[in-house]
């Protein structure tokens, strides 16, 4: 009679085996989760950046219920630009808020002329990466 030996399991060199290549594999995804992870704004960069642009976004909108939609210009629609001491036109460190010209066109609003948009974005000053962005419409009603 014959005896028949099934192998079962392992041998303890492809248990070693195994046991490198996955910590090469896991190694190489935790140093590329790292990069990305130190790469990117905090959620307390984004939040802030958040709350910056919301202060300059409501100070332009106030202007516009003070000027009505004629008197809203490309000229008066930010009052940061013509010498506003309010906190949301100081400087904020570590941040650059920006501001581009009233778009009078209504170009957000399928170029209807009864609308101007405003845009409000907020960078990283050290790596001037975007952190947020506001685009907000005022109609002449």
């Amino acid at each position: 009679m014959k005896t028949y030996f099934h192998v079962r399991g392992v041998t303890l060199v492809e248990l070693i085996a195994f046991i490198i290549i996955v910590g090469v594999l896991v190694s190489g995804v935790i140093g590329g989760v790292s990069t990305t992870m130190r790469g990117s704004a905090t959620p307390k960069q984004i939040t802030q950046a958040l709350q910056y642009a919301q202060e300059r976004m409501e100070l332009i909108r106030a202007q516009k219920d003070r000027l009505g939609f004629a008197g809203f210009t490309a000229a008066t629609f930010d009052p940061c630009l013509t010498g506003s001491t309010h906190p949301a036109c100081s400087s904020t460190p570590g941040y650059n808020v920006a501001v581009p010209p009233l778009d009078v066109t209504g170009a957000c609003m399928g170029n209807d002329a009864n609308y101007k948009c405003i845009t409000v974005t907020v960078t990283d000053a050290t790596t001037g990466a975007q952190l947020a962005q506001l685009i907000s419409a005022v109609a002449n009603y």
